[in-house]
């Protein structure tokens, strides 16, 4: 957790999600291209968050790595189907309790075979992003009303 309006380590932070959240991946994806790109079939799954559409204040370093995440993920899908079968998702889970996840308060999250039911459903459906458990609701209301969801995502 972060505060913007105090914590003053905004650019460390901000560095290190990105680091974490965005350009490692970018990384390991271009590592891995030359090789899923000899299979016949091949996919990567980015994981990013709901945050990427609806912003959170107490994430917001977090939710602008994955903002990020997810433009590129987009990016990426649009170029492999140009010019290879590589198949690109992106998971966008809620919080999943896991024990990395506890000391944020992921005794509250879904289960995380919630999560993987869900990705191999996606998977063997094509659906490329995946909105697991309340991001689904909360992308839907985005849609339907940004302003709404922005308030949904930061209760008073």
């Amino acid at each position: 957790m972060h505060s913007l309006a105090g914590d003053g380590d905004t650019v460390d932070k901000a560095a290190e999600e990105m680091n974490t959240n965005y350009l490692a991946i970018i990384r390991l994806n271009e590592k891995l291209l030359p090789l899923l790109s000899k299979g016949e079939e091949a996919a990567i799954v980015n994981v990013s968050s709901i945050v990427a559409f609806v912003p959170n204040h107490v994430t917001s370093t977090y939710g602008a790595s994955k903002a990020a995440l997810h433009s590129y993920t987009q990016s990426l899908r649009i170029a492999l189907a140009k010019s290879t079968s590589i198949k690109v998702f992106e998971l966008m889970p809620p919080l999943v309790n896991t024990d990395f996840s506890q000391e944020i308060g992921g005794a509250n999250g879904i289960p995380a075979k919630a999560v993987a039911d869900d990705l191999i459903n996606a998977l063997a459906n094509d659906e490329f992003e995946i909105h697991v458990g309340r991001t689904a609701q909360i992308f839907e209301l985005f849609h339907a009303s940004p302003s709404e969801a922005l308030l949904a995502m930061n209760p008073n």
